[in-house]
């Protein structure tokens, strides 16, 4: 009975923001779980696809500022996972996201010592993950990022270098330090 309960809890949190977001927030079907305090903020032209069976935890932020985030079925996002786009963020299936996870496609710009970093403007290209992939708490993955399919990133990497083949894993940058 209480999984009933949370998953009618879930639906009502996830219409309550295809409400606020204008209907730019694009569900597939009803099998969803949406925690407290999910923040789904959708603007200037950008869409959030959630896939099939996506578990949101609580305290999660999606920001969708003109570009795309499309994530695909059967993933879980744990406590404080932040997913930002200007672009485009990918996400396969049955992928796990550990707390506190951040993905952005996008940088600011410093190159120009006379101007201040704020109006230098950004730079950004899509990030693509694949499918079987356990990001671990406390990770970073950076714009124009591909990870492939079974891979595990360790706590506390940052992702600043494509990660394609299958493998554990680790550092700053990460690094594979064990094939699967």
């Amino acid at each position: 009975m209480r999984k009933y309960i949370m998953i009618c809890i879930g639906l009502l949190k996830l219409f309550k923001g295809k409400i606020i977001n204008l209907g730019k927030l694009k569900t597939n079907g009803i099998k969803y779980y949406i925690g407290k305090n999910v923040r789904f903020w959708i603007h200037s032209g950008g869409e959030c696809d959630l896939g099939i069976k996506t578990w949101v935890s609580d305290f999660c932020s999606f920001e969708a500022n003109g570009g795309k985030i499309m994530i695909g079925y059967n993933n879980f996002f744990n406590t404080n996972c932040r997913i930002v786009s200007i672009n485009k963020i990918i996400i396969g299936d049955n992928n796990l996201f550990a707390p506190n996870v951040v993905i952005v496609d996008h940088k600011h710009e410093y190159s120009d010592p006379d101007k201040l970093i704020c109006k230098q403007g950004m730079s950004s290209s899509p990030v693509k993950i694949g499918s079987d992939v356990w990001i671990c708490a406390n990770v970073v993955i950076t714009q124009g990022i591909t990870i492939g399919n079974h891979i595990v990133v360790a706590a506390n990497s940052v992702v600043s270098e494509d990660l394609l083949e299958s493998g554990l894993y680790a550092g700053s940058p990460a690094k594979m330090v064990k094939k699967l």
